[in-house]
């Protein structure tokens, strides 16, 4: 989003909020995180990227009225990065009003919407479009405008949605160390002749049965994966975004200690189609070393059919990870985990630390190493930019 004309309305919605007060129960809640980066192999990274400050600030308005059957929630986001002029953003992650009437929901505005039960890649999860200025790992995600019906049933809910307007990716400055190894220009094409005013739809059937948790979905519209086509200039490419239909699934049994998972899916473009799934297990081990933390061991293979390791991330790749979940007062966890590309050898280990200090603050580390990637392999652009990242939060 553009900064000026959206963070005028945000202000404007804000004041709205607590003029509203007066009447209805209004419960603020805020969220400020101080982010350090440091890059570890500096052989490589220009002298002003070798370390990293930000800032992120996120409040959640939220409010109810006609006896708790309506709610409206109001979520501005914004980042400022002492390096990086991309990451100075600024998003509304949700702004909606959700009405419950019996077994039906209406819901309209901007809101995030998550499918999927995997560990380590998320294939079926196509509503929002993916935040790449705050992390490279795909969990963040942008606000979607969207209408949004649901119907309950004894234990499933089938849910249809309508999504006006589309969100283009954006990137981090091209000297940053985690920034696309090309240049994208601004201008971005599409398959559509709306552009990015194509009205895209999808419809999920979720539920659970016995140990069993499912979800069946379908989407049509606009991709949020951009494909790059070379720009007028040498070194320059275009994102263009196809029209798609997807059709997924996603499951997870439970089995006492045992998470069984898949998510898998068949995507269809106007000229190819493909075939994609991550599928694995997680095994839980309760009360390690007299009670002092839970392990967790996970396994998932990826599969994509279109096999090209240049342009497909998870194409034929294995992760192991192992979830540490400590037994005290500051609810400390750790997961740590690497990822093998049985094609070309590429390996990668991502570990993620977090641990509450006082009941509104929290610490977590993150590292990302890059360790062996083959120059065939999509990542290989990212061979020199291993790091570390601290994080501070603060809740109030």
């Amino acid at each position: 989003m553009k900064l000026p004309k959206n963070l005028l309305r945000s202000l404007t919605i804000w004041c709205v909020l607590f003029w509203s007060a007066n009447s209805y129960a209004l419960q603020i809640n805020y969220t400020m995180d101080l982010e350090w980066r440091g890059f570890t192999d500096t052989s490589s990274v220009q002298e002003r990227f070798n370390r990293d400050v930000s800032v992120g600030f996120e409040t959640e308005f939220r409010t109810s009225f006609n006896d708790g059957n309506t709610t409206l929630t109001f979520t501005p986001f914004g980042r400022w990065d002492s390096r990086d002029p991309e990451r100075r953003h600024y998003d509304i992650r949700e702004l909606n009003l959700i009405h419950a009437a019996g077994d039906w929901e209406f819901q309209g505005g901007i809101s995030k919407v998550f499918w999927g039960v995997a560990e380590s890649n998320h294939l079926v999860d196509v509503i929002n479009q993916t935040d790449y200025l705050e992390n490279i790992d795909g969990e963040d995600k942008l606000g979607q405008k969207m209408i949004q019906v649901s119907r309950s049933f004894e234990q499933s809910t089938l849910s249809a949605f309508i999504l006006p307007g589309f969100r283009e990716r954006e990137y981090r400055s091209s000297d940053d160390p985690l920034a696309l190894p090309f240049k994208v220009i601004e201008e971005a094409q599409y398959e559509s002749d709306d552009g990015n005013s194509h009205i895209d739809y999808a419809i999920r059937y979720s539920g659970y049965y016995a140990s069993i948790d499912y979800g069946v979905s379908f989407f049509s519209g606009t991709s949020r994966e951009p494909d790059f086509i070379p720009g007028d200039t040498p070194g320059e490419f275009v994102a263009y975004y196809p029209q798609m239909d997807q059709f997924s699934v996603d499951i997870q049994v439970t089995d006492d200690a045992w998470l069984w998972k898949l998510e898998a899916i068949r995507r269809k473009y106007s000229q190819r189609s493909f075939n994609a799934v991550v599928a694995g297990l997680e095994y839980s081990i309760y009360g390690m070393a007299d009670g002092l933390f839970d392990l967790g061991l996970i396994a998932e293979y990826h599969y994509d059919d279109r096999g090209d390791p240049a342009a497909v991330t998870f194409q034929n790749d294995l992760f192991l990870g192992m979830r540490f979940g400590f037994n005290d007062a500051e609810s400390s966890e750790i997961l740590a985990g690497a990822f093998y590309d049985f094609d070309d050898q590429s390996s990668a280990i991502r570990i993620e630390a977090n641990r509450r200090l006082t009941n509104n603050a929290k610490i977590s580390i993150e590292a990302q190493l890059f360790t062996n990637v083959d120059i065939g392999n999509i990542t290989y652009g990212l061979r020199h930019s291993d790091y570390i990242l601290l994080s501070l939060q603060y809740f109030f």
